[in-house]
């Protein structure tokens, strides 16, 4: 049973800025996958979305329709249960968010 939950959960890719921002905001993997499950429990079929804060960068989750609008997140990966972002979702993501880093 613990394998197949370890495989259910939605992981960071293994490098990139992302990664580090990932570590950086939500601690180890688990808390980030944990803290996903839960966010992806209350968006239910509308999923959520990971968004980074353009004025600090910080990365966070949205729930459509149930967080206000925020002019100021950019979006990075929507997603929803049982969907795995792809590589080049991924790849997209940590592009924006060194677009950010650099324009801070």
């Amino acid at each position: 049973m613990a394998v197949e939950d370890e495989q259910e959960r939605l992981l960071p890719p293994a490098a990139g800025l992302i990664t580090m921002r990932i570590s950086r905001e939500f601690g180890s993997v688990e808390e980030f996958a944990h803290s996903l499950d839960r966010s992806l429990a209350r968006g239910g079929e509308r999923g959520a979305t990971i968004v980074a804060a353009l004025d600090r960068g910080d990365l966070g989750v949205h729930i459509p329709r149930e967080d206000g609008p925020s002019w100021n997140a950019v979006p990075l990966i929507h997603l929803r249960r049982g969907d795995e972002p792809s590589a080049e979702e991924w790849a997209t993501a940590n592009a924006i968010i060194e677009k950010l880093e650099r324009y801070r």
